[in-house]
């Protein structure tokens, strides 16, 4: 994987998780944990096949 494919995902995942510390709500810390795991498993190869 090149750095043109990592980048986007490090920036979702980097949001996610700003939101996810600095929100004190609970049901959005979830939905931003979500975001994160779904945005690093689409470029897992065996996890994207799946989806």
């Amino acid at each position: 994987m090149d750095t043109s494919k990592l980048l986007p995902v490090a920036i979702t995942v980097g949001i996610a998780l700003a939101v996810a510390k600095f929100v004190p709500n609970a049901m959005v810390k979830a939905a931003a944990y979500g975001v994160a795991g779904v945005a690093i498993g689409k470029q897992l190869p065996f996890v994207k096949a799946a989806l």
